[in-house]
């Protein structure tokens, strides 16, 4: 299991939109090709993780998270 937060999967996602940006789609290492993902896959996951990234850091701040435990007088 990872022990990585949705904030750095967000970083590295918009890390490799910037290397396809600037032309780094795919690349050879000895006679293998290597292609990055699609750039619309990685808009997908940078907003799935923007919002996963928003959750977590609201946890952190003991905001909006849904750890809350409410109780109800009977």
């Amino acid at each position: 299991m990872s022990t990585e937060t949705y904030t750095e999967r967000l970083r590295k996602v918009r890390e490799a939109i910037d290397q396809i940006l600037a032309g780094s789609q795919s690349w050879m290492l000895g006679n293998k090709q290597y292609t990055r993902a699609t750039l619309s896959t990685l808009y997908d996951m940078e907003k799935r993780y923007a919002k996963l990234a928003n959750q977590e850091q609201a946890a952190a701040r003991g905001k909006g998270g849904r750890s809350r435990v409410r109780y109800i007088g009977f």
